[in-house]
Order: structure tokens, then C-alpha cells, then sequence
């Protein structure tokens, strides 16, 4: 099982910086994600992993030998592409074999590997057709059965889902997860710009956060479990990128704090955090942040007017009005006697809230997670 670190690691282009000081592990067997928006570098990350790109500096370790100097093919690692590359002239079969053949490894043992990776994707009765026989799905698994052949210490995935419509993406997030609990001793890296991909296949998620300004740098916003991002943000960028719709965010002011407890004036109302308040100064200018699904909707001592309603079938995202400024927050609700326009008593239960200093960074929540 093979581990990939990172060290102090960075990128120039024509001088200009790229990636400073990035530092991080994968462990072995892990499935690692990484995601961002467009321009926060994560591609770029898995290019320099797979030797695409050069290193300015710092070190990439494949199970502690430095790897900076080593052809991509001689990493042992195999990279699954957006775009599916290929040879539209050859069967699933020779596509599959055709890295197999150019490394001179013996027919059946070709043949072997194909067959394998064949099964595992459940491709056995595809392998005499040729790609554009294929539909967008099944191109996808012929290209990772390509990568699955030459039995890698590492695989790297860019994007391998953007080609495909939603319910082709479903299907093959689903085959991928399989993939991976199938080849438990394979270390996985995956880049993608969907929260939905990296919170269902993550064993950990690696947060990317593109350049505030433009003297800025690409960087690792946190770094954790899918949950843990999720439940325990670790400042204002992650609790709004994580979760769909995003957090709510509303300006505050410290009241009282504690270690136990923060408790902000908000419009002129009290709220209690369940956070590690200590050291916030009374009057302080805090952010409070509650995600849809946790605000209390039908009761409380709030009450705001319905501007927008997103019916989805079991549930609905009312989008409220509320407070002298006309506020808006975002609910998820169950009730379906909810009309634009009318009014809607709603609260914010203490265990969901989160609290986010003038610098942007969270206080620590001691609740696991939200009360329902």
C-alpha cells in the first residue's frame, strides 16, 4: 500500500507564483479528493502528482522516495482523464492491452490483466466494440479499466465525470466507489469541482481555495473527513463552499461568551452558539452561519415573509425576508402549506450555529452536529 506526501511544495509559471508551500499525506489505501472551484489549482496538484508538471520546489514522495526527478511512467501510477482518449480505431480489448503491449509484457499476462479488469467493470461483454459503439458511461469505465491493467500504486482521477449527463454520473460515482473498496490495497486521488462526488467517494477531502486577490495564492482551505467539513468548517470559505444550497451567513455582535457558550445580538435579538466562545470581547462584529436544513421552520420567536419557494418533491427550500434590512435566509422545510408571500415563524436552534470571527476562522463547536 503506497503513500504520496507532499513537501513544502510549489509551482512557478514564466515566474509567476502558482502553488507556495503545499503540504499534505495521503495515506495509503486512501481515497483522497480534491476540490475548489475553477482556478484554485487542484489539477494542477495532480499533474505535478502524476509528473505532468515540473516542481519549482519543495519535495513529492511515493511511499518516501522522492519522485521530482522521475519520468511519469516510472511512478507507478496510472491517471484517469475528463476526457475518456481513446483510440477509436481499437477494441475496448486493445485499448485496454495497448500500454500492457508497449511495455512488452508477455500476451497472457495481457490477457489476464484485461480479463480481471474486465470483470471488476463489468465490460466482458464489450470487449469486442469499438469506442463509438460505446455510450458515454461505459467510454468512462473502458478508460479506468486502462488504468486498472497496469495494477498502479496510485490512481489519479481529473474530472473523470464532467463528460457525462447526471444519471450517467450517479451510475459511474457508484462503479467508482465499488472500484475502490474492490482494490483496497490502490491509493486514490480524485480532482473534482462537485461537493455531491467528493462527500459520496472521500475518505478525506483536501479543501481548495483559490487567490483572494490577485497578489493571492491558490491554498488548502482544511482538510478532514467529509463530515468534519461539513459538521465543523474550520473558517467562512469552507462552511460556504461545503453544503448545497450554502450556508446561511448573518452579521453579529458578541453579547457574552464563554467557553461553553456564545451568545450574539443579532437584530436585536439574543442567540446562543454552542461554541468555544473564549476570548471573543464582548461587541465584537461576528459572522453567525446555519445551514438550511438546521433552521427550525413552522415555529419560534422569528418571523419572516416568503419571497421564493423550490418544491422538490419532499422537502422545499423557502427563501424567507426577515428583519428591519429585509434579510434573506434560506430554509429547507417539510411542510407543504408554505405560500409566497405569507408569513413564516422560524428558529435557530442553539447545537446548529456557528460563529465565525472577524478574520474569517471558526469557533470550535462542541455539538457533533445540528439537533434535528
Amino acid at each position: 500500500m503506497t503513500t504520496v506526501a507532499l513537501r513544502n511544495l510549489h509551482l512557478d509559471f514564466d515566474g509567476q507564483p502558482i502553488l507556495r508551500d503545499v503540504n499534505l499525506t495521503i495515506e495509503a489505501g486512501q481515497f483522497c479528493v480534491f476540490i475548489g472551484p475553477s482556478g484554485c489549482g487542484k489539477s494542477t496538484l495532480l499533474r505535478l502528482i502524476a509528473g505532468l508538471e515540473t516542481a519549482s520546489g519543495g519535495d513529492i514522495l511515493i511511499d518516501g522516495v522522492r519522485v521530482n526527478d522521475v519520468a511519469p511512467a516510472k511512478r507507478g501510477l496510472a491517471m484517469v482523464f475528463q476526457g475518456y482518449a481513446l483510440y477509436p480505431h481499437m477494441t475496448v480489448r486493445e485499448n485496454m492491452a495497448f500500454g500492457l503491449e508497449r511495455q512488452g509484457l508477455p500476451r497472457a499476462q495481457i490477457d489476464v490483466r484485461v480479463d480481471e479488469a474486465a470483470r471488476i467493470l463489468q465490460l466482458e461483454a464489450l470487449l469486442a466494440r469499438k469506442p463509438g459503439a460505446l455510450s458515454g458511461g461505459q467510454r468512462q469505465r473502458v478508460a479506468i479499466g486502462r488504468a486498472i491493467v497496469k495494477h498502479p500504486k496510485v490512481f489519479l482521477f481529473d474530472e473523470p465525470l464532467s463528460n457525462l449527463d447526471a444519471s450517467l454520473r450517479s451510475q459511474t460515482r457508484i462503479e467508482i466507489a465499488r472500484l475502490h473498496r474492490q482494490l483496497k490495497t490502490a491509493s486514490m486521488i480524485y480532482v473534482t469541482h462537485d461537493q455531491v462526488e467528493a462527500m459520496t467517494l472521500a475518505d478525506r477531502i483536501v479543501l481548495l481555495q483559490p487567490a483572494a486577490s490577485s497578489a493571492g495564492l491558490p491554498s488548502i482551505a482544511q482538510v478532514g473527513a467529509p463530515l468534519e467539513l461539513y459538521h465543523h468548517p474550520a473558517n467562512l470559505y469552507a462552511a460556504g463552499f461545503i453544503g448545497s444550497p450554502a450556508m446561511n451567513f448573518l452579521p453579529a455582535r458578541v453579547a457574552d461568551a464563554n467557553a461553553a457558550e456564545a451568545t450574539v445580538e443579532l437584530m436585536g435579538q439574543r442567540c446562543r452558539a454552542l461554541v468555544d466562545g473564549a476570548g471573543l470581547p464582548t461587541g465584537a462584529a461576528v459572522t453567525l452561519g446555519i445551514r438550511p436544513e438546521h433552521v427550525r421552520v413552522g415555529s419560534g420567536t422569528w418571523r419572516g415573509t416568503v419571497t421564493h419557494l423550490e418544491a422538490l418533491g419532499e422537502h422545499s427550500y423557502v427563501h424567507l425576508s426577515f428583519g428591519p434590512d429585509g434579510t434573506t435566509l434560506v430554509a429547507k422545510t417539510e411542510l407543504e402549506d408554505v405560500r409566497v408571500g405569507a408569513p413564516l415563524d422560524f428558529d435557530f436552534p442553539p447545537s446548529a450555529l456557528h460563529l465565525f470571527t472577524a478574520d474569517g476562522n471558526a469557533c470550535r463547536r462542541h455539538a457533533a452536529k445540528a439537533a434535528p
